[in-house]
């Protein structure tokens, strides 16, 4: 892997090459030009002439994809307007024309004050050359003049914070667009781990509005269709049984259901349960999560709980009053499920009472 990863740099410090022979994207995969593109620092116009030579190659989205983390050193503003019309031309990335718009007509203000300061700075030497005119005539235009200059260092002060927002705002629009063409693809999928990893990642950036936007398009419910225990579970699920709070939290404050069953009814109660998943019982618990849900076998998540002998999980059902003698669909007690350190609490809590 390290050996790749050289490579990767070696290939990133010579792209310059791959651009004047127009060969990078004839060369390279997309998934390898995107690892290259993290090694690199390219000029302007280096950059406009890899999105031009992409056109014959690649789609808009492979090349947004595909350069998307390249460094690119920019040193004016001309070459900022110049980096932003090619993004919108060659990644059809359609709202950056309005930034584009902006920043030409922001910059024309700001040339226009020059010119204004310019002139009033020939009147103000003519008027001192020729000495015709009283010190209070003179004051007047240089009062104009230090107010344009004021105004002129406050636009040119400004622009930056703007031209940030600007791309702040292009930045958070594409992520989301990409992210909206991820869910829109995985609807059709089957494969669970990728599923999963999807709603994973999206929870571990809190990016609350995407997650949303998954549950409503259902893919929390994907099973895992290929589970050998016959059990087929949903995100929600199988989140509960890893003990992955993060996941499990963002899945049910976006509107998942906390009771949803897997192929034998096991609820994420009874998942979290039989895992030994202390941290995701309590949060179940504290979203009203049924206590007394049961599997087709009749089963509770405290029996559950008993019969792998996760102890802490048992004290704690048993705490918020979890019924002990409930019965399985064959008639087997709490009792009867429970493995040794869990039987020995059994008895002393029965002693107790």
């Amino acid at each position: 892997m390290s050996q790749l990863i050289q490579n990767f740099e070696y290939i990133a410090a010579h792209i310059k090459d791959y651009i004047d022979e127009n060969k990078l994207f004839s060369t390279f995969e997309i998934q390898d030009i995107k690892k290259i593109m993290k090694f690199t620092t390219l000029t302007t116009n280096d950059f406009i002439t890899l999105m031009i030579q992409s056109q014959s190659e690649i789609n808009a989205n492979e090349l947004y994809t595909s350069t998307r983390k390249a460094n690119v050193s920019i040193q004016n503003y001309e070459e900022v307007v110049s980096i932003l019309k090619s993004l919108n031309k060659y990644m059809k990335l359609g709202i950056l024309g309005g930034v584009v718009d902006f920043l030409i007509q922001f910059q024309k203000e700001i040339s226009d004050s020059d010119i204004k300061i310019q002139n009033l700075q020939t009147e103000l030497n003519k008027i001192q050359d020729q000495n015709q005119k009283s010190d209070k005539e003179i004051e007047s235009p240089n009062s104009q003049l230090n107010q344009i200059n004021e105004d002129n260092t406050r636009l040119k002060r400004e622009l930056p914070g703007r031209e940030t927002k600007a791309n702040q705002i292009n930045y958070e629009n594409s992520n989301d667009k990409e992210i909206l063409t991820t869910i829109s693809e995985l609807k059709n999928c089957n494969d669970f781990k990728c599923v999963y990893n999807f709603l994973d990642e999206l929870s571990s950036q809190g990016n609350e509005k995407m997650i949303s936007k998954s549950c409503e398009e259902e893919l929390w419910k994907k099973k895992n269709q290929n589970s050998s225990s016959n059990n087929e579970k949903n995100v929600l699920h199988v989140a509960s049984e890893k003990g992955n709070l993060r996941l499990v939290k963002s899945l049910i404050e976006c509107g998942c259901d906390k009771e949803s069953k897997s192929q034998k009814n096991y609820t994420p109660l009874i998942c979290a349960s039989g895992r030994g998943r202390l941290e995701i019982v309590k949060y179940l618990i504290s979203v009203r999560a049924d206590k007394e849900a049961t599997s087709n076998s009749g089963c509770t998540p405290l029996m559950y709980a008993s019969d792998k002998g996760h102890l802490e999980v048992v004290k704690y059902l048993i705490s918020i009053g979890a019924d002990k003698e409930a019965k399985d669909n064959k008639g087997r007690s709490l009792m009867d499920f429970a493995k040794d350190n869990v039987k020995n609490f059994l008895k002393y809590v029965v002693i107790s009472e």
